[in-house]
């Protein structure tokens, strides 16, 4: 039992937030803490992109206009361009850069296009934009306005498979990309799928050896279908979270996600190990083949029952071990009667003292009695 003394007083004092769950919670809409950091998977980076600008003229982009914000992208060593007079009058732009750009930084460039990583070697994508070789014979050519067709720099000579291809494979694979993502950009590279994950740890294994990851964990609980685990899900994101609903292995399936879950918690694991996965010193994850390396940087604890519940036997029998883990803990959130209510670690375990109107606290500014 909790000892009634210990119990957070229900008052707007000590709740952070005190509000109905929202279920529609979206990365632009983070209502319980907008400065919480979420990382960001989509921002994809990549040596070359295509570029599509719908009436370009009406927007101002004239081929000059747009040549003077490709040289604004420094590493940029190739680029071709052409316009189009299809249903809409259009440019199609191909670059390709001598390091990684990431689609934010064209995305600044370009505000109104559409962008997304070009498939193949230069050479096809050249043919794309300038609709040659085996694009002759597609409809597409008819509409291709052949006196607009631009170029700038050298274009690379790739063929498949050969090291500037694997070289894209690479920056995809430090990007975060899924085994999905770089199939659909490139199904060539079906013939590197079982290394994919090796360099994929690899990468992350130096990358996160050399850092100590400043962890954000919340604890949840609450009633049952009240949308604790949903909350997360669709603010962070799904292809963000990893979610645990298993505990005899855990970590065999993560990929690397930014953010982890523990749902349906109920002292499912052994508290020592719960401290590892609640700091931040680098860490790798037991798998029952390939441990991975931990990267997550926000963690949620999800249970119907009460924080102070977790670890029963521990809490008498190992208190500092049960305090440890108490401190790796920022917030708890907790879902009740239909309304969330978000405390700091202190105030839901030690609730608010009264202090009179006249009287100042060492925690003022500028004391009540000067």
């Amino acid at each position: 039992m909790i000892p009634e003394e210990n119990k957070p007083n229900n008052t707007k004092e000590n709740i952070i937030s005190d509000k109905k769950p929202d279920n529609n919670i979206s990365d632009d809409n983070r209502k319980d803490n907008p400065d919480r950091p979420v990382p960001d998977k989509n921002d994809k980076q990549s040596r070359k992109w295509q570029i599509t600008i719908n009436n370009p003229a009406k927007k101002g982009l004239s081929h000059d206009a747009l040549k003077e914000l490709l040289s604004q992208i420094k590493p940029v060593q190739y680029y071709c361009m052409s316009d189009e007079m299809g249903s809409t009058h259009h440019t199609h732009i191909y670059i390709c850069c001598m390091s990684p750009v990431r689609f934010s930084t064209l995305k600044n460039k370009f505000p109104t296009a559409h962008i997304e990583l070009a498939r193949g070697t230069s050479i096809q994508n050249r043919d794309y934009v300038f609709k040659e070789g085996k694009w002759e014979k597609d409809k597409k050519h008819e509409t291709n306005l052949r006196d607009t067709h631009e170029e700038y720099g050298e274009m690379p000579i790739e063929r498949q498979g050969a090291r500037n291809d694997l070289a894209d494979l690479y920056d995809m694979i430090k990007q975060g990309a899924s085994d999905y993502e770089i199939l659909d950009s490139n199904p060539e590279y079906l013939n590197h799928i079982e290394r994919m994950e090796k360099v994929r740890q690899t990468i992350y294994r130096d990358l996160y050896k050399k850092r100590f990851r400043e962890l954000d964990v919340t604890y949840i609980w609450g009633d049952t279908g009240s949308g604790k685990t949903r909350s997360v899900m669709e603010e962070y994101g799904y292809i963000n979270v990893y979610r645990i609903t298993s505990y005899a292995h855990p970590f065999d399936g993560y990929k690397n996600e930014p953010v982890i879950l523990f749902d349906e918690f109920r002292s499912s694991l052994p508290l020592s190990d719960m401290l590892n996965y609640l700091d931040g010193y680098p860490l790798s994850l037991p798998c029952r083949y390939n441990d991975r390396t931990a990267c997550y940087t926000v963690v949620f604890i999800v249970s119907n029952i009460d924080l102070r519940l977790q670890y029963d036997t521990q809490q008498r029998t190992e208190r500092e071990t049960w305090r440890a883990f108490l401190r790796r803990i920022q917030k708890v959130k907790v879902f009740k009667d239909n309304r969330v209510a978000l405390y700091t670690m202190e105030q839901y375990l030690y609730g608010f003292l009264s202090v009179p109107e006249d009287e100042g606290t060492p925690f003022d500014k500028e004391g009540k009695h000067g």
